[in-house]
């Protein structure tokens, strides 16, 4: 009797040889990536993120950044610099907007961390100018 294939064993039937080569390729490089960067746990979400630095590098100005959800989360001044800035980095990260900040993170400690501010991850303020706002 034949054996019944997975989905899984379907799906990889279903790439090609080029795409599984793309695929494989992506995962090397990520890999070598993070071989080259072993502090990179300890940057995500802060002032010395990787990302962070990436995200600089191509001319925007976060002024705070966190982690949320998993996921590095970087604070804007304006709702136009957000849209901008993920415009060119989706689907990577959570954006905010100054303006959403305070209520978002209010809703994120209350719903994950049952309102516990200090369990959830700390946020670092980029531009002292914030510095009341994004805490």
């Amino acid at each position: 009797m034949a054996k019944k294939k997975s989905a899984f064993d379907r799906i990889l039937g279903e790439i090609t040889p080029e795409r599984r080569a793309e695929i494989e390729a992506q995962v090397d490089a990520t890999m070598k990536w993070h071989d080259e960067h072993p502090d990179h746990h300890e940057r995500y979400g802060t002032d010395r993120s990787y990302w962070l630095e990436e995200i600089r590098a191509k001319g925007f100005n976060p002024i705070g950044i966190t982690v949320m959800a998993c996921e590095e989360t970087i604070i804007m001044e304006t709702k136009e610099e957000t849209d901008a800035a993920w415009k060119e980095f989706a689907p990577e990260g959570w954006w905010y907007p100054l303006d959403k900040w305070e209520e978002t993170r209010k809703w994120y400690v209350d719903d994950m961390y049952e309102g516990i501010e200090a369990d959830a991850p700390k946020v670092y303020c980029l531009d002292e100018r914030f510095k009341e706002i994004i805490k």
